[in-house]
Parts: C-alpha cells; sequence; structure tokens
C-alpha cells in the first residue's frame, strides 16, 4: 500500500512539473540576450583562436586523449582533417577571441599534462 502511494505521489509530481514549463521561457530569453551580446562581440574580431593539443593517425587514438584531458577538466573535441592523409584527427580545446587567452591556457596545459600544443587562427 505505501508503495503504491509513493508512486502516486511521485507521477503526481513529474505531471505537475510537465505542465509548468512557463520558467522555461524566462530562462531561454534570458539566455538568448546572452548570446547575443557575447555572439556580437565575436563577430567583430572576425576570427578565433583554438589551441590544437594533438594530431592522431585514428580516432581511437584521438579519443584516448580526450579522455584524458576531459579527466582534468578540459572538455577538448576531435576536428577531422581530411588534408592530411596520415594524421586525420585533431584534437583540439576552446574558442578564444585573443591569443593571449589561447596562450596562457596552452602553457598549463603543457606543464600540467605535458602536450606540445600549438595555436590555430581560425576566420568567422
Amino acid at each position: 500500500m505505501l508503495r503504491i502511494v509513493i508512486i502516486l505521489f511521485f507521477s503526481s509530481t513529474i505531471f505537475s512539473q510537465v505542465q509548468t514549463e512557463s520558467w522555461l521561457d524566462y530562462v531561454i530569453e534570458e539566455n538568448k540576450e546572452e548570446i547575443s551580446e557575447t555572439s556580437s562581440m565575436n563577430v567583430d574580431n572576425e576570427f578565433y583562436y583554438t589551441i590544437q593539443i594533438a594530431v592522431k593517425k585514428t580516432f581511437d587514438e584521438a579519443m584516448e586523449v580526450v579522455q584524458a584531458l576531459n579527466a582534468s577538466d578540459i572538455d577538448a573535441f576531435i576536428q577531422k582533417n581530411d588534408a592530411n592523409s596520415e594524421y586525420k584527427y585533431r584534437v583540439r580545446y576552446g574558442n578564444f577571441s585573443t591569443r593571449d587567452d589561447a596562450v596562457k591556457l596552452a602553457e598549463n596545459i603543457k606543464v600540467e599534462l605535458g602536450y606540445n600544443c600549438w595555436i590555430d587562427k581560425t576566420e568567422l
């Protein structure tokens, strides 16, 4: 009997949350304003900087680097490189508006994790 009461209580709570989603509109609208301000700042620069941490032959090798970086709170990503037939997978991090910011973090990555990083400038 107690199980049924608990199930009914939680299902009514879940159902009531689904019905009242008006707070989502406010948060989304607030975030849209912040994103538009950030986007306008990036458009003025016409480019951004990314830290390239490693280049690997296989996706699995690149994924190992990403997992090691993620364990150190660095949210890296893999970018496929079709220009090079041997090293096809780039492990990268970030989109920085200034080269100085990217260089500072690249130096930290080298000291903390031992990866020789370089900075890549990418046009928008």
